[in-house]
C-alpha cells in the first residue's frame, strides 16, 4: 500500500512540476480574488514554490479600466519575477458571465495575455443562459495563445458540481478547480463540500475521460497544510487557498477585513452563504446560480429577523458613511478559524506546504 501511495504522489508531483516548472510538492495555489490579490502577492507565492494568481476582471469593453489594470499587473509581475516571459509563472483568473466577455474578450483581453503569456488561465462563472461561452473561451485561449512547444497555457475551470466539471473537460479544460461550499466568496449556490465533491469529480474524470490528462485542484475551506493533505487524499493534485491569503502582508484587503478574519472563529457558524452579501452592496449582476460566503454581520442578522432589503441597505450605507465597518462585507471561508496571524505570502506558502508534508508523513508512520 505504501508503494501505491508513493507512486500516486510521485505522478502528481511530476505532473505539476512539468506543467509549472519551479513549483514544489504539494502544489499550493493562491486564488484569484478580486480586491485582494495583486502582482506582489502572486509572485511571492510563485517564488516560494507555489502558483500565484491575479484577478483579471470581467469587463472587457473597449473603454474598461480593467484592461489597463490587467496589462499593468502582468507587467509588474514580469518585472518582479526578473523578466521571465515564457511562460510567466503566475496565473490569471477571469469571471465570465458578463456580456462583455462574450463580445470583447477575444479582441481586448487575449492580446494582452499573448504579450505576457501567463502559465495558467482560470475561468469561473459562465452565464447559465450562454453555455457555449466556456467552449468559445477555451477554444480561443488555446488557439490564439499557444506558441508551439514554447508556450501552451493550462486552462483551469472553477466548478461547483460534477456536471459542471464534466462540461468543463468536454470543452477542453486542463484543470478542474473543484470548489466546495466551505469556500469564501462567490461560488455555486447549491453544492457539496470538497470531501465529497473532489473524489466524485476525480472518479467521473477517470471513468468518462480515460487517457485524458486532467488535473483536479481542491478549493473551499482549506486553510492549512492538513487541509491540503486531505485534498490530496481525496484525489486533488493541488490545494487552493483564498481566505488564508487575504491576510497576507502583500494583500490588498482593507484593515477592517483583516481584523474581521483574524478575530473570527468557528467558521461554520461565523460565516454564511447568501446572495444578500452582494445585494446589500447594490450588486445584482451575478446570476442566480451563484452566491457567496462571508462573515456574518448585523446586516445578515437583520435580514434573518425580517428587516427589508431597503431598510437594511439604509443601515448599511449609514454605517459605511459613518466609518462603522461592522456591517461591511468580508468574504470568508469556513476555515477562517484556522487563520490566526498575518504573514508574508511566501511564508504562508511554505508553512502550508510543510504542514501538508508533515501530515502525510504522520499518516504513513501510523500505518
Amino acid at each position: 500500500m505504501n508503494i501505491i501511495r508513493r507512486g500516486l504522489a510521485t505522478m502528481a508531483n511530476s505532473r505539476m512540476r512539468t506543467w509549472f516548472p519551479g513549483t514544489e510538492y504539494p502544489l499550493i495555489i493562491s486564488a484569484p480574488m478580486d480586491g485582494v490579490t495583486n502582482p506582489r502577492l502572486a509572485t511571492e507565492v510563485t517564488k516560494a514554490g507555489g502558483l500565484g494568481f491575479i484577478q483579471g476582471g470581467r469587463d472587457f469593453s473597449p473603454t474598461s479600466p480593467i484592461l489597463k489594470r490587467l496589462e499593468d499587473q502582468l507587467a509588474l509581475a514580469r518585472e518582479l519575477l526578473g523578466g521571465t516571459t515564457t511562460p510567466l509563472p503566475i496565473g490569471v483568473g477571469f469571471v465570465t458571465f458578463s456580456a462583455s466577455v462574450r463580445e470583447h474578450f477575444a479582441t481586448a483581453a487575449v492580446p494582452i495575455l499573448k504579450r505576457y503569456r501567463p502559465a495558467a488561465i482560470w475561468l469561473f462563472a459562465p452565464a447559465p443562459d450562454f453555455p457555449e461561452t466556456l467552449f468559445t473561451l477555451i477554444k480561443t485561449l488555446k488557439s490564439d495563445l499557444a506558441d508551439g512547444a514554447a508556450y501552451v497555457p493550462k486552462i483551469a475551470v472553477q466548478v461547483g458540481s460534477v456536471a459542471a466539471a464534466r462540461e468543463a473537460v468536454a470543452h477542453g479544460a486542463d484543470i478542474v478547480v473543484a470548489q466546495g461550499t466551505d469556500a469564501g466568496g462567490h461560488q455555486w449556490a447549491s453544492g457539496a463540500s470538497v470531501v465529497s465533491l473532489v473524489p466524485e469529480v476525480r472518479d467521473m474524470l477517470d471513468a468518462e475521460f480515460p487517457g485524458k490528462e486532467i488535473v483536479v485542484w481542491a478549493a473551499g475551506g482549506i486553510a492549512d497544510g492538513r487541509g491540503v493533505a486531505a485534498a490530496l487524499a481525496l484525489g486533488a493534485e493541488g490545494g487552493v487557498l483564498g481566505t488564508r491569503y487575504m491576510v497576507a502582508t502583500e494583500s490588498d484587503a482593507q484593515d477592517f477585513r483583516r481584523k474581521a478574519l483574524l478575530s473570527a472563529t468557528d467558521g461554520g457558524n461565523s460565516t454564511v452563504k447568501s446572495q444578500l452579501h452582494d445585494h446589500i452592496q447594490g450588486n445584482r449582476s451575478w446570476p442566480d446560480l451563484y452566491d457567496g460566503r462571508a462573515i456574518i454581520t448585523p446586516t445578515y442578522d437583520d435580514h434573518v429577523s425580517g428587516v427589508s432589503l431597503d431598510e437594511n441597505t439604509k443601515k448599511f450605507e449609514a454605517a459605511k458613511q459613518g466609518g462603522d465597518s461592522s456591517r461591511m462585507v468580508t468574504w470568508s471561508g469556513t476555515g477562517v478559524g484556522l487563520v490566526r496571524e498575518e504573514l508574508p505570502a511566501a511564508e504562508i506558502t511554505k508553512r502550508v506546504r510543510d504542514g501538508a508534508l508533515k501530515a502525510i508523513k504522520g499518516l504513513n508512520a501510523s500505518l
